[in-house]
């Protein structure tokens, strides 16, 4: 089910952004995340900015406030998954279903800083890849940390990348995504996603932010999460040195890119201004 505004395609030659939001039972927190991506847009007049709320089988009002957010404001339109379909199929639905040249997705939990969002969206041209590194790691405590810090390792070591933080938000190229066969269901597909098209050999910039904080511990750490970890980096390997490795088998190259002052000084702000996001 597709609802909200129903006009077809950006004009042509204008740069434009599609925001993914999916969403499972965030009646609380969708409104709040909806209103930082708008927000964010504002500060960005020559980007043309469509918000696509997923909801992933809400049990709860998710859908119904993502339904009125999409009557209020005519660049927000709401997917419905009939079933909890996870994390990985609501991102391929909203990349076929982007009208945009460039793609971001952001948690409907609202853990992403509305200062993080206009970094990407006033930088989403810069290059292939608009990576964000996160820098306040303190505020996930020791144990993600260590775990992050392992996963990063990881990707880093066996795929031959070069990168500061694998898993973090990042604005791509929406022709490039629709060509990738990705594999995951879960909270993997940002990596397999990162892995896949830099091994290409296309171009990213890493730009400094922090985690939003005040909002509930994640439960992305969870059993079935780390068998889909284990089972997409296997399936990564597979592709990458075996079954697609003529695709996979470039070096990224990276932008050297100094930030304005004042972002990278908002940037460092990790606490959330309340008027911009409600």
């Amino acid at each position: 089910m597709t609802s909200g505004n129903s006009q077809n395609t950006h004009k042509a030659g204008s740069r434009s952004l599609t925001v993914a939001i999916p969403a499972l039972n965030e009646e609380e927190n969708i409104g709040m995340a909806v209103h930082s991506a708008l927000s964010a847009a504002a500060t960005v007049p020559d980007l043309e900015v469509e918000i696509i709320v997923i909801d992933d089988g809400s049990t709860d009002r998710t859908a119904e406030v993502a339904e009125e957010l999409s009557r209020k404001y005519p660049n927000v339109r709401v997917l419905r998954n009939p079933t909890n379909l996870g994390l990985g199929a609501s991102i391929r639905r909203a990349i076929n279903e982007a009208r945009s040249e460039r793609f971001l997705f952001i948690p409907g939990d609202n853990d992403i800083p509305v200062v993080t969002l206009d970094l990407l969206f006033s930088n989403a041209y810069l290059a292939d890849l608009v990576m964000v590194f996160l820098l306040n790691d303190e505020t996930r405590g020791r144990t993600r940390y260590l775990i992050s810090t392992m996963f990063r390792l990881i990707y880093t070591s066996f795929f031959d990348l070069y990168l500061i933080y694998v898993n973090g938000p990042a604005v791509y190229p929406v022709s490039k995504l629709r060509e990738l066969k990705l594999h995951s269901t879960r909270f993997s597909i940002v990596a397999e996603i990162n892995v896949k098209l830099l091994r290409q050999g296309l171009t990213y910039v890493e730009l400094p932010s922090n985690r939003q904080v005040g909002l509930k511990g994640s439960t992305s750490a969870s059993f079935k999460s780390l068998v889909e970890t284990a089972r997409v980096f296997l399936q990564l390997l597979a592709d990458v040195y075996f079954r697609e490795r003529s695709k996979y088998n470039k070096r990224p190259i990276r932008i050297n890119h100094d930030i304005p002052l004042n972002l990278a000084h908002k940037a460092a702000d990790v606490v959330p201004d309340p008027d911009r996001v409600r």
